[in-house]
């Protein structure tokens, strides 16, 4: 079975795309919950820092792959998966640092988990020599 990388990966970006506005909403809106909670949260300015550079650098991701996938592919591909390696590792500090975490960021951060990883696979492949497509002209 061939699989095209590079289709997959574009696809999994403008899936990306349109998840961006649920789960920034989503996440913006449960950090200042949080932080008007009276439920104790003691590193609340630290893990808002972490959600808001993660939704920052997930925006950059789309509009950097947006404006430059057609002049410089490979590079920009590369860029993007930088840059959902450090959603991820903010992903992470949410699932293991953060606390408390509400479920509903429990279920929103799986979601982008499984979304950034196969972002990350596909754009390997994608980047990696023995996976180009032959063009035939």
């Amino acid at each position: 079975m061939k699989v095209d990388t590079e289709v997959m990966f574009e696809c999994l970006i403008h899936l990306n795309m349109f998840y961006y506005p649920v789960f920034a909403t989503c996440e913006s809106i449960m950090t200042a919950a949080k932080y008007r909670s009276i439920i104790d949260t003691p590193n609340i300015l630290q893990d808002g820092a972490v959600v808001f550079t993660k939704l920052a650098v997930e925006l950059v991701k789309i509009l950097l792959f947006r404006r430059f996938k057609e002049e410089r592919r490979r590079i920009v591909t590369a860029v993007v998966v930088l840059l959902t390696c450090v959603t991820l590792a903010a992903l992470f500090y949410a699932f293991y640092e953060q606390d408390p975490v509400l479920k509903l960021e429990t279920i929103l951060n799986s979601l982008t988990v499984l979304l950034a990883s196969t972002e990350v696979v596909f754009g390997i492949l994608d980047i990696l020599p023995c996976c180009q497509k032959k063009h035939h002209y």
